[in-house]
């Protein structure tokens, strides 16, 4: 069972080592993507530590902001990586450098060998409560939706939720595009969690599906958020949805901001005796100790 872990990483260089030297076996291999707004200093003390490893590869770093389009593009240059370095693999696991196995690669290697085949996503079709402050999530599809720098707006009717300064801009888009748009190919959309662990089928199936369908890959650049519905709304409309698990084997507690909260060791018992095999996230400048105990319990 070959697993392939892409890992997209922005700081903390020894934790992103750690959790390398964690997962890694004869059966696995890492391509990382370090986004470029990170600095020389910090990718060199990622990338140095690792540069020995023949299973672990660096893609070409984007600079990336919370939301845009380069998180799911960095991710399709990994598949495109894995493809070019001919590397043979069973599933591919979509982690941040934050995360962290809660089970041993044994155990991680049990639960897919006797997973039949099958693919874990998290997912939900559009509209749903989960958004439903973006009327259902269906507002981050249906509308244009651009992030410039890390600052996001939307073209929508009289100029609603956008910052002032860009309404000329709307406004200008406005008389030339269609407010409103649909989704190509008459596909439903589905939403859910950014990360997952994909089997070779799916995988393959999304190479193909990419590369024939090139409106798709533009369409999705502007949507907001565009990793947290591109995955589920191609494999939830193909052959392969009944072969999906809804389910991204992770623990992550939500904090009130609508971001992972970082764990910490006095949650350990809560999060390590559960059927997850990762966690997110995590911050050893915050809590050193708790990876330490993680490994101590999957030893």
């Amino acid at each position: 069972m070959n697993i392939v872990y892409v890992i997209l990483a922005h700081k903390l260089p020894e934790q992103l080592v750690r959790l390398v030297n964690k997962l890694n076996s004869d059966s696995s291999y890492f391509i990382i993507h370090v986004d470029k707004k990170t600095d020389r200093e910090t990718y060199g003390s990622m990338a140095g530590p690792l540069h020995t490893y023949k299973n672990v590869s660096f893609l070409y770093r984007y600079r990336h902001y919370y939301g845009d389009f380069n998180h799911l593009l960095a991710t399709l240059d990994a598949f495109k990586k894995v493809h070019e370095l001919g590397i043979p693999y069973d599933y591919i696991i979509l982690l941040t450098g934050q995360d962290y196995p809660l089970k041993s690669n044994k155990c991680i290697q049990r639960t897919l060998q006797e997973s039949d085949g099958n693919s874990f996503l998290e997912y939900f079709p559009l509209p749903n409560e989960h958004w439903k402050d973006e009327n259902g999530g269906l507002d981050r599809v249906i509308y244009w939706n651009f992030n410039l720098c890390g600052r996001e707006f939307a073209i929508r009717e009289k100029n609603r939720f956008i910052p002032s300064f860009l309404v000329p801009l709307s406004s200008a888009f406005a008389e030339i595009l269609p407010i409103q748009r649909k989704l190509p190919g008459d596909l439903k959309p589905f939403g859910g969690s950014a990360y997952w662990c994909l089997s070779r089928d799916c995988i393959e199936y999304m190479n193909n599906f990419v590369q024939q369908n090139k409106a798709l890959v533009n369409f999705f650049k502007y949507v907001k958020i565009p990793e947290e519905t591109f995955f589920q709304t191609v494999l939830l409309n193909s052959p392969l949805k009944n072969r999906i698990v809804n389910d991204n084997l992770r623990y992550i507690v939500w904090s009130t901001t609508r971001h992972p909260a970082v764990l910490q060791k006095e949650g350990l018992k809560e999060f390590i005796n559960t059927d997850r095999l990762f966690a997110r996230k995590f911050d050893v400048t915050i809590d050193s100790d708790v990876l330490d105990m993680i490994d101590h319990v999957t030893s």
